[in-house]
C-alpha cells in the first residue's frame, strides 16, 4: 500500500529498537536507522533487522567531498541496506559519481543495489532559514524543487522532502521519482520540533511514496495498533 510506512528507530541502543520491532510485528516492514542509533550500535541493529527480514533505510545523510561520500556509500553495501541517503547540497559531481560507481559495482558483483536518495531541505527548516543563509529562493518549495531536479539529473532514485512539495516534484520530474517524507504526524499528534508537517492522509493524497514516522509509533503503548491506525487513516 502506497505510501509505505518507515518507522524511525530514534534510540541510542539495540534493546529499545528491538522492543519496537517485536511489538510492531508484521505491521511494519521498513525501519529507519539514523545517526544516533547507528553510532551507538549500528552493525548489531542492522544485523538484527535483517534477521527479521525487515527493510532498512540508512539515514546518515552523507555530505562531504565526492570521493569520501562515494567510499561511505560503498562501505554501507556490506550491510545490505535497502535505501541510503546523501545531501543534495553535496552537488551533482558527488551524486552522479556515486550513482555511476555503485551501479557498476552492484552489476559486476551481483550485489543488491540500495535506493539512492537525496536530502533536500530538512523539515525543521523553513523560509526563515533561506533568508538567513541568503540562498536566493523565495520559498521552501522553490528551493526543494531546484535540489530535486539536480538529484534527478545526477541519477538518484528520489529525494527526502516534505509532503507539501511532493505534488510539485512529481509534476516537474515524474511519478517514478521517489519521494520520502518525514515530518508526518497523525491528525491527533503533536508536531514536536518539525515545522513543515502533514498528516498521513495528506501525504497519501499528495502522492508520496514513503512516509517516515517516529514518536507516534515508537512512543505508543501499542506500536502495532498505532501503525495500523495510521494505515487506516490513509484509507
Amino acid at each position: 500500500m502506497k505510501p509505505e510506512i518507515i518507522v524511525a528507530l530514534d534510540f541510542d541502543n539495540l534493546d529499545s529498537a528491538k522492543n519496537i520491532v517485536e511489538k510492531a510485528d508484521d505491521a511494519i516492514s521498513w525501519y529507519k536507522v539514523g545517526l544516533e542509533l547507528f553510532v551507538a550500535d549500528g552493525q548489531r541493529v542492522i544485523e538484527y533487522l535483517k534477521s527479521k527480514d525487515k527493510k532498512i533505510f540508512l539515514d546518515l545523510k552523507f555530505h562531504d567531498i565526492p570521493n569520501t561520500v562515494t567510499n561511505a556509500v560503498f562501505a554501507s553495501l556490506k550491510y545490505e541496506t535497502d535505501m541510503v541517503n546523501m545531501h543534495t547540497q553535496g552537488g551533482p559531481e558527488m551524486m552522479s559519481g556515486i550513482v555511476g560507481q555503485i551501479d557498476e559495482y552492484c552489476d559486476k558483483h551481483s550485489v543488491s543495489r540500495p535506493l539512492l536518495i537525496g536530502v533536500t531541505l530538512l523539515t525543521s527548516l523553513d523560509e526563515n532559514y533561506l533568508n538567513l543563509m541568503k540562498l536566493g529562493f523565495e520559498s521552501s518549495r522553490e528551493y526543494v524543487l531546484h535540489l530535486a531536479e539536480i538529484a534527478k539529473k545526477s541519477g538518484l532514485n528520489g529525494v527526502v522532502s516534505s509532503a507539501q512539495e511532493t505534488p510539485f516534484i512529481k509534476k516537474a520530474i515524474g511519478n517514478d521519482f521517489i519521494t520520502v517524507t518525514p515530518g508526518i504526524r497523525p491528525a491527533a499528534a503533536s508536531v514536536d520540533d518539525q515545522k513543515r508537517v502533514v498528516t498521513p492522509k495528506d501525504a497519501k493524497d499528495m502522492g508520496t511514496d514513503f512516509i517516515v514516522i517516529g514518536r507516534p509509533v515508537t512512543k505508543a503503548d501499542d506500536p502495532k495498533k498505532a501503525a495500523m491506525e495510521i494505515r487506516e487513516e490513509m484509507c
